[in-house]
């Protein structure tokens, strides 16, 4: 058994070919570029659920959504069995509460990476569930409030960014930036996750 609550472990997964062939049979994503676009939407995602989570209201809502996903990461063999099992509708529902205007979002990576608007929801769809199934266990495990889902999930968010920033070359992701700006010259992830979600927050 797998046992999904470790940021790092978890993108580091997404690198093996079993878990990139699992994600691209549930996405039909090419796989030269599916392991990166996987690794920029858990960031992206767990920085619009942090961003939500500021507010009580927030907080309690991402809190009871959490119990909906208790156990979805634990009965698990591996990371592939994860994707296969996952429920892209869900994924949907969690983008809409999370970005408030998905399409928005899912328009903008599409405009800067060139990769189809279809394949960008198809990714993001896939990763939802496992991110908010990671943060229920978490929850549950540790015996978390609402504050401290919060607190949680504004942790994973960092610890996402850093592990994407350190072991991904994501420059070659963003090749349709305006004039010669690489990520790295604009703040690097973290610029570009700010540049797609800013007008949303």
């Amino acid at each position: 058994m797998v046992q999904i609550n470790d940021i790092s472990e978890m993108m580091g997964e997404l690198n093996k070919e079993s878990s990139i062939q699992a994600l691209g049979s549930k996405t039909g994503v090419d796989a030269s570029i599916l392991p990166k676009l996987a690794v920029v939407a858990i960031p992206l995602i767990l920085r619009a659920l942090s961003k939500n989570a500021e507010s009580k209201a927030g907080k309690d809502s991402l809190s009871d959504a959490l119990e909906k996903h208790k156990g979805q990461t634990k009965d698990v063999s591996s990371i592939e069995d994860v994707f296969k099992k996952v429920d892209t509708d869900d994924g949907d529902k969690i983008l809409d509460h999370a970005f408030g205007d998905k399409d928005k979002v899912v328009d903008q990576i599409a405009a800067q990476t060139g990769i189809s608007k279809s394949e960008v929801a198809k990714v993001l769809a896939s990763m939802a569930p496992m991110i908010l199934g990671m943060l229920a266990d978490k929850k549950d495990a540790d015996g978390l409030d609402a504050d401290g889902v919060a607190k949680q999930t504004d942790i994973f968010s960092k610890q996402a960014e850093e592990t994407a920033t350190s072991n991904f070359d994501i420059t070659d992701l963003f090749p349709k930036q305006s004039g010669t700006t690489t990520p790295s010259a604009t703040g690097g992830l973290g610029g570009i996750l700010g540049s797609i979600l800013g007008n949303l927050f």
